[in-house]
This record gives C-alpha cells, sequence and structure tokens, in this order.
C-alpha cells in the first residue's frame, strides 16, 4: 500500500477513536439528577442544594455526574415530587413532607408552636431522628439530608397588643397542627393557599397568617401586614431524597461523598443558610419601619409555651409512635442546646 496512503488511513482511524471513547466513557459515568420544583434563585435550592451537589461534585470528579434540573424541568408539581425520586424520574429530589399528606405524618412534630429556637436544631433533630428510623415514610428512598426553614412567626393585619387577642380572628394555617394551635388560643383556622392568603389579607377577610421570614419576601405578603409577633410557632421541614437504586449503584467512594456533604453537614448548613436570610429580611423589615416587631417577655413566652403543651400532647396521642417521637426530639434539643 502506498505508504502516503497507509498513513492517512491510521491518522483517521485515530480521529474515529476519540469520540467512541469520549462515548464509552460517557455512558460509563452515573449521571446523577438533581430535580427541583422551585428555581434556581430559592433559598433552598441556591444556599442548600447547589452547594452540596457542587462540593460532592469537586470530591467525586469524573467518577459520578450531577446535573441540576430546576424549576420544574422533571416535573413542575409540588405535590408529586416524592413519586419523582421513587419512581426514579429524578435521581435526587427537594420533597416537602407537609406537601404528601399521611406519607410523612410523623414529620409534623416540626410544626409544632415553642418546640424549635432556629433552622439549625431542627434540622439537626430531624437528622437524628430519622437516623434512629424513627420517622416514617423515606423507606424506600435514601435520605441525604433533613433541613428547615427559620421558626416560623405571626404575622398580622392590624397590630394586637398580646396573643391573647388571637380570640375570634380568623388566621391562615400551614397545617393541622398550627390549625389546633390557634383553636386553643381560641381563633379561627383558614386552610388556603398563598394566592388566597394575599387576597384574604387585603380584603381583610383574613386577620393574620402563620409563615417564616422566608415565605413572607418569597409570597410578597410584606406590604400586606403591620405587625409581627415574634413567637416561634414551628419551622416547616424539608427532605433531600435519593433513588434508593441510584444509591445503591453509586461507587462506594461517591456514595461516602455525598453522604459525607450530606447529613449532618448539610443540616448545620441549611440552618445558617435559612438563619441568615431570615435575619437579613428582619433588618429590612426594620430599616423600612413599616412593620411593627413585637417581641415576647420572657414571662409570656413561658407562659404561651406552657399553653402549648395542649398541643403538643394532642399530637403525642394521635400519632402511632408520637410519645417515643417526642422523648427522643426534646433529649436530642436538650444535647444540642447544652
Amino acid at each position: 500500500m502506498n505508504p502516503t496512503r497507509r498513513h492517512l488511513l491510521s491518522a483517521a482511524g485515530a480521529i474515529a477513536t476519540v469520540p467512541l471513547a469520549s462515548q464509552l466513557h460517557a455512558q460509563s459515568t452515573p449521571l446523577v439528577k438533581v430535580a427541583t420544583f422551585v428555581p434556581e434563585q430559592s433559598v433552598g435550592v441556591a444556599k442548600v442544594i447547589k452547594p452540596w451537589m457542587l462540593a460532592t461534585q469537586q470530591e467525586v470528579g469524573t467518577r459520578a455526574r450531577f446535573q441540576g434540573f430546576w424549576g420544574g424541568s422533571l416535573g413542575k408539581d409540588a405535590f408529586k415530587q416524592f413519586d419523582l425520586v421513587r419512581t426514579g424520574v429524578a435521581d435526587v429530589a427537594w420533597v416537602l413532607p407537609g406537601y404528601h399528606g399521611k406519607q410523612f405524618e410523623d414529620m409534623q412534630l416540626f410544626e409544632l408552636p415553642f418546640l424549635f429556637e432556629n433552622a439549625t436544631e431542627a434540622a439537626l433533630v430531624g437528622w437524628h431522628l430519622c437516623e434512629k428510623k424513627l420517622l416514617r415514610g423515606i423507606e424506600d428512598v435514601h435520605l441525604v439530608g433533613f433541613f428547615a426553614t427559620e421558626v416560623s412567626n405571626l404575622w398580622m393585619g392590624n397590630p394586637i397588643k398580646s396573643l391573647d387577642e388571637l380570640k375570634g380572628k380568623k388566621i391562615r394555617s400551614v397545617g393541622a397542627v398550627h390549625a389546633e394551635w390557634l383553636k386553643v388560643m381560641g381563633a379561627s383556622a383558614e386552610t388556603m393557599d398563598s394566592p388566597e392568603m394575599n387576597e384574604g389579607l387585603q380584603r381583610r377577610t383574613l386577620d393574620g397568617v402563620i409563615q417564616s421570614w422566608s415565605g413572607m419576601r418569597t409570597f410578597k405578603t410584606l406590604p400586606l401586614v403591620r405587625q409581627n409577633q415574634l413567637a416561634p410557632i414551628g419551622v416547616i421541614p424539608f427532605l433531600l431524597l435519593m433513588n434508593r437504586k441510584t444509591f445503591d449503584g453509586l461507587p462506594k467512594d461517591v456514595q461516602d461523598a455525598v453522604m459525607k456533604h450530606g447529613g449532618p453537614a448539610l443540616a448545620r448548613g441549611a440552618g445558617e443558610a435559612y438563619e441568615g436570610v431570615g435575619q437579613e429580611i428582619r433588618a429590612s423589615v426594620e430599616k423600612d419601619a413599616k412593620i411593627q416587631l413585637a417581641e415576647l417577655a420572657a414571662s409570656d413566652k413561658a407562659r404561651y409555651a406552657q399553653q402549648a403543651q395542649v398541643v403538643h400532647k394532642w399530637w403525642i396521642q394521635k400519632s402511632p409512635n408520637g410519645e417515643k417521637i417526642y422523648a427522643e426530639a426534646i433529649a436530642q434539643l436538650k444535647k444540642i442546646r447544652g
């Protein structure tokens, strides 16, 4: 064969193997699809999930590839995120237990008023309870992380002098636990979505809402209220879940990296992120001076916390393993605080 022709064929063969090798490498590298129904700019994505994903990716290098699918690109319905990860449509998903009915009923614990003081301790308690297998609902998936919002407060359309004045007021509640607390306080609990909540405040058919600082900003509710009663009325828990088959199929060192940046590390980082956002919004509200911030006196806080024990006992009694879950949560809180 002509030497020149032989050289050209050899070069062509070498070039042809480059895309083939690249393709084979891509096929052998696990792709982990990380999905959320909220946009990339949201607190949970920008300050919790993306930092976890990027830190894990940096550690595993080319042994796995993590890719974000934000804003509902794999499924927009907030109520179906658990199904996405359980069925493998998404390998990882951000799941709100409150949106999935009885699947995560034990996690109503985190809505109890006057139990948690901040997002970090709530997240660490949640992770601990899941590790102890005390919170039902995650048996078919792999838990990467447990995190929570900063504590919810009571926001009023018109100021009140104390929580005693809630009697007869109509307040938008987040769930069954808050509704029970409002009943104890003599208020009427109103269940509605965010647009209805804002409309109710605008029309003054609603007297107030239970919501976190970040939630008030997200749903553009701050201009509709005149007072914040700074009482710790529970937190909203979140789960970062991975499809069980996906996790089990990852190389051991990749699994280790996933959990090194998940678990307690994610709980602490998320707690700091949400608390930081809450403080940032509060500073802005204080500077604007359009919303009155009503701090509870220590004696009043103790009295309302004691009053809320009725709701705590109600939750314990209605939950199949409520007594054990509650006792473990209290014991863990003491360790965290002490």
